[in-house]
């Protein structure tokens, strides 16, 4: 159960205004003194549950211009500009000078069905514009059994989700490991939890947090979502959030829907809103490739079904066997397939798995995937998942640094077993979509301009959160790479190994990576890629999250997808980012201190 607290109403937010009177709201961790340094004066914060460091309080600005805050005496090393529109600062972190950037959005390369516009406007929660913070509150003993001996068991508790302008705090909430129980689970494990009875954040009652710690720069997954959103798939959304557990920071994680759960498909299939009737849902572990096994339907094993399907993994025979009669070279046979199955949108899933070197996806390794079939029209969708493995972490071919430059064409032959994508370019219409999108998406996206443009942007404005995140010893048990803070950085731009020398490796750079692919694709098609970052079209700014209307939102209502105020943020990172846009040759960290920060916590 979610309690809810309207603290202003919109009447008295504009004589609030009026009368300069500024509601200042800040994330302080560990902190009990916090204070607003404003107006030559500095004014008392409180915090409502004393379990979440989340301090508000008001205090007359005059004509300021600027604010610091307060805490424990120490007061931060740098001023926060005061937008004197607003009568509530966003949701503050100390320390931490941007509180809402300004990353650069991605353009939409497929002309057709540009978007994926079932899953209705994007929650505020995954506003890739803020760093929410995410408490969760449990019996000690429970938690530490958790922590220590990480068991399969949930426990439940308090959680509560701070973001840019709205805090939303849940009851009764369960919460546990992520697969626990792997043998090959890191020391920072990853976490999920599920809200209760009909609670909703976000259009969503089911979230997952994963670790990146195979992932130096910790935004390659992150960024395979954001490119397949640009293509106008139903990928599941993802941020990155701050996860504290009893008070303590556990470390920075890839907050996203888990596509194997039908909190995922009631929010990007139907808005939030579950159908009248529910379809079949499907995880697709190791061996899950779409082939047909007559007569023996335990050949589908492989697709996991969801506990609560009314099916179980045979209901793929119907799906697999028509796709295996189907004459792909037959256009209206073809289409016919169509009616079963999303072809589409498995293709722009299928681009992004090439384009990225998703080595532990469908088409290299029939694994991480999975498949839903809307119990109205019968129709079957392909869902993707587990985007860490991509950008040339762990990557292990025979063409070792060589591998950017190899064809798609290739991909047939090499890997054979994915047999849906292999059949489907054997037909003359499919192979020229797929290369259409290809070419589209590397010309104005995937490319040293735009989607270096936006890694950079993202680097600068988690950079200070992953400072923090690789001064954490990890109290579980597990792999620890030993990844350190300078790697986060020389990551973007050349390999790294693990310093535990247990398995680790980036063998490219993320941008190195970037630039290598498109390059080469460019090269075989011979296109011609922009040289300035390129975003999506004005109708986008539709579905722009634009916090800071008014006052912050303490909500704990049955339902809330809160958030989603009328006003840009004054703080901004910058339409486009600073950083160099090619690969140099060598890193210099020269002057980190200056862009980070330090952190008094």
């Amino acid at each position: 159960m979610k309690l809810s607290l309207t603290l202003i109403s919109s009447s008295l937010l504009l004589a609030v205004a009026q009368a300069a009177t500024v509601k200042f709201n800040v994330i302080a961790p560990s902190a009990t003194d916090v204070k607003v340094s404003v107006n030559g004066q500095q004014i008392a914060l409180t915090a409502a549950d004393s379990n979440v460091p989340y301090f508000s309080g008001e205090a007359e600005v005059g004509s300021a211009k600027d604010y610091k805050y307060v805490v424990g005496g120490t007061e931060e090393g740098f001023s926060r500009t005061l937008d004197s529109t607003k009568a509530s600062t966003l949701n503050d972190f100390y320390n931490r000078s941007v509180t809402y950037a300004n990353i650069p959005k991605l353009p939409w390369p497929i002309e057709k069905d540009p978007q994926w516009t079932k899953k209705g406007a994007k929650p505020a929660i995954f506003d890739e514009n803020y760093i929410p913070s995410v408490f969760f509150t449990g019996d000690a003993s429970q938690v530490d059994n958790l922590v220590k001996n990480v068991p399969k068991d949930k426990i439940q508790g308090t959680l509560t989700f701070v973001g840019a302008d709205y805090a939303n705090t849940f009851q009764n909430v369960t919460f546990g490991i992520h697969g626990a129980g792997k043998s090959k689970n890191n020391a920072k494990q990853s976490w999920n939890w599920a809200l209760n009875g009909s609670d909703m954040l976000g259009n969503r009652n089911f979230f997952k947090l994963r670790h990146m710690e195979e992932d130096p720069t910790q935004i390659r997954e992150r960024l395979y979502s954001d490119v397949l959103h640009a293509l106008g798939t139903y990928a599941n959304e993802a941020n990155m959030v701050r996860l504290f557990i009893n008070g303590e920071f556990f470390g920075t994680f890839n907050m996203l829907d888990d596509i194997t759960q039908f909190s995922y498909i009631n929010a990007l299939f139907y808005g939030g809103k579950a159908p009248a009737k529910q379809g079949l849902l499907y995880d697709g572990q190791s061996g899950a490739d779409f082939l047909y096994h007559p007569g023996n339907l335990d050949g589908y094993a492989s697709w996991a079904p969801n506990k609560d399907n009314s099916q179980g993994y045979e209901a793929l025979d119907p799906l697999c066997k028509a796709f295996n009669e189907t004459n792909v070279a037959d256009n209206a046979a073809l289409t016919a397939f169509e009616n079963q199955f999303d072809v589409d949108h498995f293709i722009r899933f299928m681009v992004m798995e090439y384009l990225a070197g998703h080595w532990d996806g469908y088409w290299m390794a029939q694994t991480n995937d999975g498949a839903y079939k809307d119990a109205e029209t019968n129709k079957w969708y392909y869902l993707g998942q587990d985007y860490d493995a991509t950008f040339g972490v762990n990557l292990d071919v025979p063409e070792g640094m060589q591998f950017t430059s190899v064809s798609y064409k290739d991909y047939p032959a090499r890997y054979p077993g994915g047999i849906m994508m292999n059949r489907l370019l054997e037909n003359a219409d499919k192979k020229a979509t797929f290369e259409k999108y290809l070419t589209e998406t590397v010309r104005v996206l995937f490319n040293n301009a735009t989607l270096t443009n936006r890694v950079l942007a993202l680097h600068n404005f988690l950079l200070p959160d992953l400072e923090w995140d690789r001064s954490i010893t990890q109290k579980s048990p597990g792999i620890n790479f030993g990844w350190n803070f300078a790697q986060v950085t020389e990551n973007l731009w050349q390999g790294v190994s693990a310093p535990n020398a247990n398995g680790g490796g980036a063998a490219w750079g993320l941008v190195q990576w970037i630039v290598e692919r498109s390059n080469a694709v460019a090269k075989e098609f011979s296109i011609s890629v922009v040289t300035e970052p390129v975003g999506p079209p004005a109708s986008a700014n539709n579905n722009t999250i634009t916090p800071g209307g008014g006052s912050n939102k303490t909500d704990t209502s049955a339902t809330s997808n809160a958030g989603s105020g009328s006003n840009t943020a004054a703080q901004s990172n910058g339409d486009k980012s600073a950083g160099m846009r090619v690969a140099p040759t060598s890193i210099a960290l020269v002057g980190i201190s200056a862009v980070v920060a330090a952190l008094a916590l």
